[in-house]
């Protein structure tokens, strides 16, 4: 329990804190990227037509049509984003940070923590938000909301009506539109987003900050590799980690971190219910 009361008093301290948000916490909020069962169970028909068996799998495989893809990624932007229900620890979360200042910088790409009540100018989503969509060409035009494409799928493959005529295109070279992911090369990061997350940093150097880890791992490293360094380098700057052991720390900021031995949900748990601030 030492390393909790550490952390609690590392936040009571903070006038700043950064939530680093990967694909452990994704899962808690019900956006489970690599597990099977529930993916086979949710489509049975596309598992079984391109034998794969994950999300993950899925976006990495070649699907024979527009029209097919859209209603794929509309089916499941409809059960993980449209159907979102944030869970208690994203809602212990919010309390954590109550009126400090903050950033989000997350690998979720489900707009969850948009929809949970956190300022989007205060978001970086580092792989995109499959709640928008980008030009197919490879050229940057821009990103749009594609919620509305998303219920006119749903809704024409109820009624069993052609998917083809409805498959997005860029208004700028008529190219078909997809989505706003690391799908391919054609992925363009968020450079507005970024750049306040820098302005942000860069605002904040001299502040008591605490960088926030909450299931961040292998699969997003640019989340927390960085983050150590600038540890290292800013004195007012502390770091808490879930799932991460204090003995992993470099030494020269073991006095300003908290490696807790605990998942994600457990951390905010604790952190919550322990808070004096």
């Amino acid at each position: 329990m030492e390393n909790y009361s550490k952390a609690v008093n590392l936040l009571t301290d903070a006038d700043v804190i950064i939530v680093l948000a990967g694909n452990k916490m994704a899962k808690l909020e019900g956006l489970d990227l690599l597990g099977k069962g529930q993916f086979e169970q949710d489509f049975p028909k596309f598992a079984q037509k391109y034998d794969v068996h994950s999300i993950g799998d899925a976006f990495d495989q070649q699907i024979s049509s527009w029209s097919e893809k859209w209603l794929f990624w509309s089916q499941l932007i409809e059960q993980y984003t449209n159907h979102y229900q944030p869970s208690e620890a994203m809602m212990n979360l919010l309390k954590i940070i109550g009126k400090k200042k903050y950033f989000v910088a997350t690998s979720i790409f489900g707009h969850f923590f948009e929809q949970a009540g956190f300022n989007e100018n205060r978001i970086f989503s580092v792989f995109g938000d499959w709640t928008l969509m980008r030009c197919s060409s490879g050229i940057n035009h821009g990103t749009k909301d594609d919620r509305q494409v998303v219920q006119a799928f749903l809704a024409a493959s109820k009624k069993g009506q052609n998917l083809a005529d409805l498959v997005p295109q860029c208004s700028v070279c008529g190219q078909p539109m997809e989505l706003n992911l690391p799908l391919n090369d054609h992925f363009y990061p968020d450079t507005d987003a970024n750049t306040r997350f820098r302005w942000f940093l860069t605002g904040n150097e001299e502040e008591n900050l605490v960088f926030l880890e909450l299931g961040v791992d292998e699969t997003s490293p640019q989340l927390f590799e960085p983050v150590i360094r600038l540890v290292q380098q800013f004195e007012p700057w502390h770091l808490i980690a879930a799932d991460y052991p204090q003995a992993d720390f470099p030494l020269d900021i073991q006095s300003k971190s908290a490696g807790l031995d605990a998942d994600t949900a457990t951390l905010i748990e604790q952190l919550d219910k322990n808070r004096d601030f």
